[in-house]
């Protein structure tokens, strides 16, 4: 039934595209070195035509050399042009298969297959390329021959498990998600971070020139201007939400949950229940006021490579009040508590203080450079205090049986549920300025893809401190 096989064609596009992306940087670097492309020799531009052969070819052979099969229980992947490699990944080693349909896949009813086990740091095998049907029975018959080694010989039916649906996003909901998305900054650092690489073709001396000649006639007209840019930008960011969020579901079976999103790229996630490390609760700061919460799984999956597999965001807008049953629908070992033990009033000054220092010298450069509008900074002296307030009220920490809560806030409030099994390691800190105010700061890690996910809360009563690390230290 799955005797070898190369991948579909579409894969030669597929890696000769990957390996484009991968010099992307390096490519940057030589423009940066080695000076403008109106000087580069005869000798340069033949190394970059050659460099552009040795992919395409390179891209053509990895195809040709690529096979995958099953043999008894075993799914093998053998590839390598000069050194022949071999992967064996036995199926009760597999911990997750996912399907992803990018825009190359879509067409030709396509899926790009990837393979987790217990334990990797990174995915044991990825097929790039395969047909949506072939997947599909290759996992049913995984799932199969896995269910028959647990059952022993009980005769197991060749059907899929039962999926309950227990979240979808509405419109309403993709909607909001989208307008309070914080990928404005994100495509602000892309763009500049282009323009700076190409002085050669984008004329930065007349648009610095027209720049300056711009500001000195009139704040008002620039006001305009960067707003409407802001505007372009937050449209943009919230495109690239809906696609990318689009006919998201999140569905249960007896061991896994199943993650489907995606417009354009269809994207299928699965996430075994019991590789499941901690619950991480999300309130961003646009969607605090209004009671929304956005609800991540960290899980012991994932890699250097795929980060996301590791944080999986499992329910991207809820509303708080749901979230018990949400949280008993899919991980009923989870409980969701509000009733958290504070910093003591006595670090207070130290979250403002931590969270403030940074605007004297903002607001000395501001000043300096700007003068008269330089002055409009010294708001940040009323901003920032509110901001460091505002973190010492969204911190505290909850112990509930086997459980515990750490909830902080960096920009967003971010609550940690994590059981004492899945603890890897409990810190317990106090630094210099903590021990003259009794004072000191918990933070706990669990296994998440190749590192860690951590949770950590500071300036906590050195009392309590102590309880959170004789709770995980005692046996």
């Amino acid at each position: 039934m799955f005797e070898k096989r190369r991948l579909h064609p579409i894969s030669v596009l597929y890696i000769i595209l990957k390996r484009l992306k991968e010099l992307i940087f390096p490519f940057i670097g030589i423009i940066v070195l080695g000076g403008k492309p109106s000087d580069w020799g005869l000798y340069t531009i033949l190394g970059a035509i050659l460099l552009l052969v040795v992919i395409l070819i390179s891209g053509f052979l990895h195809w040709n050399y690529f096979t995958y099969y099953v043999v008894g229980n075993e799914l093998r992947i053998e590839y390598g042009v000069f050194v022949k490699k071999k992967r064996y990944i036995p199926f009760e080693r597999i911990q997750s298969i996912d399907f992803t349909e990018g825009i190359f896949h879509r067409p030709f009813r396509l899926v790009k297959v990837k393979i987790e086990t217990a334990g990797g740091v990174e995915a044991e095998g990825e097929l790039t390329a395969i047909s949506k049907k072939l997947a599909e029975e290759l996992k049913r018959y995984i799932i199969k021959k896995k269910n028959e080694e647990i059952v022993l010989e009980e005769e197991i039916e060749e059907i899929e498990p039962v999926q309950q649906e227990i979240y979808r996003i509405t419109n309403k909901q993709l909607a909001i998600l989208a307008t309070t998305s914080g990928g404005v900054g994100v495509i602000i650092s892309a763009i500049f971070a282009f323009v700076s690489q190409f002085e050669e073709l984008i004329p930065i001396k007349r648009i610095y020139e027209q720049v300056h000649q711009f500001i000195t006639s009139g704040l008002a007209l620039i006001s305009i201007v960067v707003f409407i840019l802001c505007v372009l930008l937050w449209i943009l960011s919230l495109f690239i939400t809906l696609l990318k969020y689009a006919n998201f579901t999140l569905s249960k079976t007896n061991d896994d949950l199943i993650i489907t999103r995606g417009l354009i790229e269809k994207k299928q996630i699965t996430i075994p229940l019991k590789r499941i490390q901690a619950v991480k609760v999300t309130e961003a700061m646009l969607r605090q006021p209004f009671h929304l919460v956005g609800v991540s799984l960290i899980s012991a999956g994932g890699s250097f490579n795929d980060i996301e597999a590791a944080n999986v965001l499992a329910v991207p807008l809820l509303k708080k009040k749901d979230l018990p049953q949400l949280l008993k629908e899919v991980v009923p070992e989870y409980e969701w508590s509000e009733q958290l033990i504070p910093p003591p009033k006595r670090s207070v000054w130290r979250y403002i203080v931590k969270n403030s220092w940074i605007a004297l010298p903002i607001i000395s450069t501001l000043i300096y450079f700007f003068h008269g509008w330089g002055m409009l900074s010294l708001l940040l002296l009323l901003i920032l205090p509110m901001w460091g307030y505002w973190n010492y009220r969204s911190a505290g920490y909850a112990i509930l049986g086997k459980q515990l809560t750490l909830s902080f806030r960096q920009f967003h409030k971010t609550t940690f549920i994590m059981k004492r099994n899945r603890i890897q390691a409990l810190y317990y800190t106090e630094g210099w300025w903590q021990r003259k105010g009794e004072l000191a700061s918990i933070e706990g890690v669990v296994l998440s893809g190749a590192g860690g996910a951590t949770g950590v809360v500071t300036d906590l009563s050195k009392g309590d401190v102590k309880k959170v690390y004789e709770w995980y230290s005692y046996r």
